[in-house]
């Protein structure tokens, strides 16, 4: 087992997809919390195969999944099983860098940080840890208790989002953290919108025609 920056490999791991020699994860996956290795799997969305397992995977265009049957398994048998999980456009796996590289003179390099946040309480920031952000929100799952993903105050279902950053244990806390960005909220048109007249035009030209007569 080889672990770098959040990022797991393992042997059982399916074929990976190479782009001129260089190693490129999967478009869509899969991501599920593994009951076993206490770490998130990663699967190819496409292949259906293992691509790796990691402590932290971000996702965009997500979506919410359960299985129905196997969340009344778990009833039945009180047992946990794999029924539910987040897929989505692979964004990244593993955890964010604080340093980057940037070209100086032509095939020169020096590092650089993309934050600095050593003077905060926490050594992080919205930078280098996204999740921070109060765009995000938390949410989680229970079968005991809920049909789909909720909201972790409000308790509203959670079907879709925009980005949703997974953790494993490893997170501070003690829960599987899961951080989505909410939808945006529909707005609602008035059951007029879209005619030539609204009411309160309708009323005005009803008393001009009144008062012509």
């Amino acid at each position: 087992m080889r672990e770098r920056k959040g990022f797991i490999s393992w042997k059982d791991a399916g074929p990976r997809k190479m782009v001129d020699g260089i190693e490129v994860a999967p478009d869509r996956v899969k991501v599920y919390f593994n009951l076993h290795l206490d770490c998130l799997s990663v699967i190819d969305a496409e292949t259906g195969l293992l691509y790796c397992h990691a402590h932290r995977v971000e996702l965009h265009d997500a979506k919410f999944r359960v299985q129905e049957a196997g969340r009344q398994r778990v009833l039945r048998e009180k047992r946990k099983n794999v029924h539910a999980y987040v897929v989505g456009k692979c964004h990244d796996i593993g955890e964010v860098s604080k340093e980057r590289f940037r070209e100086v003179d032509n095939e020169l390099y020096e590092k650089y940080s993309i934050c600095d946040c050593s003077d905060k309480p926490y050594d992080y920031c919205e930078q280098c840890v996204p999740e921070s952000s109060e765009d995000f929100r938390g949410g989680y799952y229970n079968p005991y208790k809920f049909k789909t993903f909720v909201d972790d105050i409000n308790k509203t279902p959670i079907h879709k989002s925009s980005r949703v950053i997974i953790r494993d244990k490893t997170a501070i806390g003690p829960h599987y953290n899961i951080f989505y960005i909410p939808q945006p909220k529909k707005k609602r048109l008035a059951w007029n919108a879209g005619l030539r007249y609204t009411l309160k035009q309708l009323r005005a030209d009803k008393e001009l025609k009144t008062k012509s007569i």
